[in-house]
């Protein structure tokens, strides 16, 4: 099998699994990607080696 119908079966997966979860862990979920999300950017706004991020990249 391809990597794109791999892929599509996953992510089928991945929600079908998501689906059962109650509100309060969907909440909780995503209060740590948040968290995670805003940990990243300020580690890269102190390191300024950092590749540029796609959102600060100007569009063609």
């Amino acid at each position: 099998m391809s990597e794109v119908p791999a892929e599509v079966l996953r992510q089928a997966a991945w929600q079908r699994e998501r689906q059962k979860l109650s509100w309060a862990e969907k909440i909780r979920i995503a209060e740590a990607v948040r968290d995670s999300a805003l940990s990243l950017r300020k580690a890269r706004v102190h390191d300024p080696g950092a590749p540029a991020s796609p959102e600060s990249e100007p569009t063609k």
